[in-house]
């Protein structure tokens, strides 16, 4: 076969990443290069670009970035989301697959980014995140890497159901021989916070060649300590101080008091007492108030450990048989902080909504005050003013969970053919268990009825019950706050083949062909526990699945070398899913070389998701959606707290009923603009997989040997997207929905407004209670962009200088809307889904030394969303007071720094600084605005600034 030659073969490289560039002057004849499998093809070439953009992520590269896990090692990629639109075991607390980290490509979502281990499926996660089902990240070792490669558009004709916004083929080291131990640890250097640490051990044995067999062994271990606010509230940006009240100083109104201690205490308050507010016992008092430092309990980042084995083997026979085995093995503990629950009676808190997973009925947990004839209440009235912090709950959820993948198989050559075949089994288990949340049930028991319209003089001073500022045993803390939880467990069987060569010519240009098969049984359970199942805990949802199917598929790929200069490959895939029709995903593929220097390339395909067995199976989610905003009460609700606020200004300093306006007025706010809302979800087994058409045209161009650049233009259309619709989308729709979707409260059960102040205000509905939907196929989205790529090296008087350049640029993001019947708004450029990212590296290699900058750039976004985000557009800004530019993310770009040296024989010291500018990250409103609970800080980047990552690797031989 007439091939490309070795300059194409060295540009293709350079375009994905390849840092040593081979010397073009001295070419290789093309019969002595060896062959190699592309992710995004099942045919071997000699030429590594195709007409698939791949982007390749090398060992060294991995290095250089500073990266102490596959996860932080994704996230630098242009073409992957990033922040609140991904999980990580670090954001997962509210998640339902808490503890866990998964990827997700061109903002598809993390189940419609397939992820690969030496090309082949890895066990899903054994939680579902509500509907989705993902890897975890976390149970991929990252020292064992050989390299990277990112198919950077779908690619379900050649891998099947979940790669319709990308592919990520991790692919670990292959004949390697020594015995290698590294470790590192990062930390924060403005206040020694934000700390991990790392140690591996990575040992191969047997030459492949030589001995005819080969052994790697890699053993990780991994461990990050907890950050709560309290420990970095001194390195907070100025500029939220600015924007916070001052319970002292009652100003700044744009977050209310926010930050400020909270009147939720131990042993708590009772408003009116005769004699005072606080209670006996109170260790810290103000403005007549027994106070608490709630960021003692926000957490920034969980604690977490993790251990990771990857063991390989393979046994050549002969040259044309082959034997191969892996082994994955992992353990993951993630352990979430959570605060201390809180009480206050029904004047200051909404009721806690939730649902019976049993009968699919709501359920309304009431705050009542402390009856005139509790002994702590000298106000002489009922339902006394009360508000309480339960220090002694134990508030905390960890997450354990395991993974494994074993598989072995057998693969060489029959005449022109390779062939491949492979048998294993992998699995997922996970269990999360959590504390600090009522028991129905127990808060029956031990505290009373909460019902304020049934008469308990016995509430909160039981015989035996709960005792409010007093110790009380383990018995009891136990019955109030049991352990409660989801345990998963995910398992798949497989058998997987394929065969590959040359099956024909055109003029003497060798026509590839490839073929195969795979089978798969997968079981899906997820089982809350009893008192989860039962609705016994308040304000918890669950997910409950049991369910299992076979599945099967058949590929095929052809490579046609139609020209000297064109290749044409087409591929396609048919899948077998049981409840549905088998599905064909097609593609066809073309590269030109128009010249020595330019190589011009163009993909169209089909792809598609499949229901997974947690959406199609008989399952059900009861679940809270959060920040939601009611459109028939937020406003009302907002003008009733400015005036509180207001009156609560005019107060003397020192008076306590200013500081029980402020957190009435924070209470209420948050009750109506940023509520939680319980959201119902059932099954739906007539759902129809998810389809895709995506298409992509680019090129890749090498003006000089050491010079090369890359842009593809991207443009994905999915249809039939599987979910339910949003709280924002419904409650536009409100009037037009039939009974039961949504679900509010009487306005006899309102506890934001009283009846004079809903004349007041026209408040004419009650408050949101629930939603009560299915899954459906309700969807479409749209999205188009650029990814661009550059490199080049340079001889300096200094050594070699490595230059590089990746960035994607999103032109749309677009989803469709059941309510307008018509695409929304544009979303590039709008909240969370900035225009431009992109990625500047520099590379300086002198002697033993190696100093490398990297630049990681993000463009700014508006705070307002699609067309149904009333709240944070030029009009709801202004509502809140916010300027312009405060209506906004800034734009945002952090450096960083590598340092690395060799001089000593076997040992490689590495230095990273990550942001060596010191720059905070521009500060977010909305995220402050809609966190609840007092925190004044929405993430972790904001006080973690400058941080130092040192690493050492030993080669003992």
């Amino acid at each position: 076969m007439n091939r490309l030659n070795t300059l194409s073969s060295c540009m293709a490289l350079a375009a994905v990443g390849y840092t040593g560039l081979v010397n073009a002057q001295t070419p290789l004849p093309v019969q002595t290069l060896p062959r190699v499998e592309i992710t995004g093809s099942n045919i071997k070439r000699i030429d590594t670009e195709t007409a698939t953009p791949v982007q390749t992520v090398r060992r060294e590269d991995i290095a250089r970035l500073g990266v102490s896990s596959v996860k932080e090692l994704l996230d630098t990629l242009s073409s992957a989301d990033s922040g609140i639109n991904t999980l990580s075991d670090i954001s997962g607390s509210n998640s339902f697959a808490g503890g866990a980290s998964a990827a997700s490509m061109r903002n598809l979502g993390k189940e419609s980014t397939l992820i690969l281990l030496n090309a082949r499926r890895v066990a899903p996660y054994a939680l579902a995140d509500y509907n989705e089902v993902f890897t975890n990240l976390d149970a991929l070792p990252l020292e064992a890497v050989e390299r990277v490669e990112i198919l950077r558009n779908g690619g379900s004709a050649i891998y099947g159901s979940d790669a319709v916004g990308g592919v990520v083929n991790i692919i670990t080291r292959r004949d390697y021989q020594g015995l290698q131990a590294s470790a590192s640890r990062e930390e924060s250097l403005k206040n020694r916070r934000y700390a991990n640490s790392t140690a591996s051990l990575t040992g191969g044995f047997g030459n492949l060649e030589q001995d005819r067999y080969n052994v790697l062994v890699n053993v990780e271990l991994y461990k990050r300590g907890s950050v709560v606010q309290r420990d970095v509230l001194d390195d907070i940006n100025p500029i939220y101080g600015e924007k916070f009240v001052s319970l002292r100083e009652g100003s700044g109104r744009m977050f209310g008091n926010r930050g400020a201690p909270s009147t939720f205490s131990y042993p708590g308050n009772i408003v009116g007492n005769v004699g005072g507010n606080p209670l006996p016992g109170c260790t810290t008092v103000a403005a007549g108030n027994c106070f608490y430092d709630r960021t003692t309990r926000f957490e920034l980042v969980p604690a977490s450990e993790r251990a990771n084995m990857l063991l390989a083997g393979r046994v050549r026979f002969s040259d044309a048989l082959e034997s191969y085995s892996e082994l994955l093995l992992s353990k993951t503990k993630t352990t979430y902080q959570a605060p201390f629950a809180t009480y206050a009676n029904s004047a200051n808190a909404a009721p806690i909504v939730w649902g019976n997973p049993v009968t699919g009925q709501i359920k309304t947990f009431y705050y009542r005050g402390l009856p005139a004839t509790h002994p702590l209440n000298t106000t002489g009235q009922d339902d006394a003013d009360f508000r309480y912090r339960f220090v002694d709950a134990i508030g905390e959820s960890v997450n354990d969970a395991s993974q494994y993948r074993l598989l072995t198989g057998l693969k060489g050559s029959w005449g022109n053919y390779e062939w491949d075949s492979a048998i294993g089994v992998m699995g997922s288990t996970a269990k999360d268990r959590s504390r600090g949340n009522f028991s129905e049930s127990g808060f029956l028991q031990l505290i009373g009825n909460y019902d304020p319209a049934q008469t308990d003089a016995t509430f909160f001073n039981k015989p035996g019950g709960y005792r409010i500022g007093q110790p009380n045993s383990d018995a009891v803390i136990n019955t109030l706050f049991p352990a409660h939880g989801t345990d998963g467990e995910i398992k798949q069987y497989f058998w997987d083949g394929k065969i590959s060569g040359d099956v024909g010519t055109i003029n003497d240009r060798p026509i590839a062909m490839a073929l195969g098969f795979d089978v798969r049984r997968e079981s899906f359970t997820i089982t809350p526990t009893a008192n989860r199942l039962a609705g016994d805990i308040v304000g918890y949802g669950s997910a409950a699945t049991d369910a299992s199917r076979t599945h099967s598929s058949v590929f095929a790929e052809v490579n046609l070398p139609v020209t000297q200069s064109l290749e044409v490959t087409g591929a396609a895939r048919l899948d077998s899913f049981p409840g549905f029709a088998a599905h064909w995903s097609p593609k066809i593929g073309a590269a030109f070389k128009a010249s020595e220097k330019l190589l011009l390339r163009s993909t169209v395909e089909t792809g598609f998701r499949a229901p997974n067995l947690t959406e199609s199976a008989q399952s059900t989610k009861v679940s809270f959606t959060s920040a939601v905003s009611d459109p028939q009460r937020c406003a009302q609700t907002r003008a009733l707290a400015n005036n509180l606020r207001a009156a609560a200004d005019a107060l003397p300093a020192n008076d306590p009923n200013a500081a029980l306006q402020y957190a009435r007025a924070d209470s209420i706010e948050t009750n109506e603009c940023a509520t939680s809302i319980a959201n119902i979800t059932l099954n739906n087994p007539n759902l129809k997989p998810e389809e895709t058409l995506s298409a992509t045209l680019g090129f890749v161009l090498q003006p000089t040997p050491s010079t090369s650049m890359s842009l593809d233009y991207f443009n994905i259309e999915r249809k039939n997207e599987i979910a339910n619709k949003t709280a924002r989308e419904l409650l536009a729709s409100e009037a037009s929905l039939p009974p039961g979707v949504i679900t509010r409260n009487s306005l006899a059960q309102d506890t934001t407004f009283s009846a004079v102040e809903r004349v007041l205000y026209g408040v004419t509905v009650g408050p949101l209670a629930s939603l009560r939907q299915q899954f459906e196929n309700v969807s479409k989205t749209k999205t188009s962009g650029v990814d661009i790529a550059a490199q080049s090296r340079v001889d300096t008087g200094w050594g070699k200088l490595d230059l590089g350049m990746t960035a994607t640029y999103l032109m749309e993001l677009s989803k469709f809307s059941a309510t307008l019947n018509a695409y929304g708004y544009n979303l590039a450029g709008t909240y969370t889904y900035p225009k431009l990212t992109l990625n500047l590296t520099a590379n300086l290699r002198t002697g033993a030394f190696s100093n490398g900058l990297r630049a990681a750039y993000q463009s700014s976004t508006t705070l307002s969303g699609d067309f149904n985000d009333q709240d944070y557009n030029e009009v709801g800004c202004e509502s809140l007071g916010w300027t312009a530019s405060e209506c906004r993310v800034g734009d945002y770009v952090r450096w960083d720094y590598n340092l690395s040296y060799t001089g000593i024989k076997n040992l490689t010291l590495t230095a990273f600084v990550r942001n060596i500018l010191d720059r905070r990250p521009p500060y977010d409103l909305r995220a402050l605005n809609e966190t609840g609970g007092g925190q004044i800080l929405q993430g972790f980047q904001d006080t973690q600034g400058r941080s130092l990552r040192l690493k050492a690797e030993y080669k003992f031989w």
